[in-house]
């Protein structure tokens, strides 16, 4: 069976970290671009934003692909009915 813990995600309660909240802690990897302005008036909006990206950087996701069960059965037994034709084009080839 698989382990599926719960596993804490360290962000704050903001509006940003709500709209990213199925791409921090869900199934997915994401990529995150923090813009930081060279301005003095901007600086603790920056400093904020570099924290931000800080904290969103730790979390470690493990993202794997949504199958269904009847789709991940058709995909196998592709694969091995593949496999078998190759097999049987192999013994039918003279050495």
């Amino acid at each position: 069976a698989e382990n599926k813990e719960k596993v804490h995600v360290p962000y704050r309660d903001s509006q940003l970290t709500w709209l990213l909240k199925d791409s921090l802690g869900g199934n997915a990897k994401t990529i995150m671009l923090a813009a930081v302005s060279p301005a003095d008036i901007n600086f603790e909006e920056s400093l904020s934003t570099l924290q931000y990206a800080s904290r969103a950087k730790r979390i470690k996701t493990n993202a794997v692909v949504n199958e269904n069960t009847h789709d991940k059965i058709i995909r196998e037994l592709r694969a091995e009915i593949e496999r078998l034709r190759r097999e049987v084009a192999e013994q039918k080839t003279p050495p």
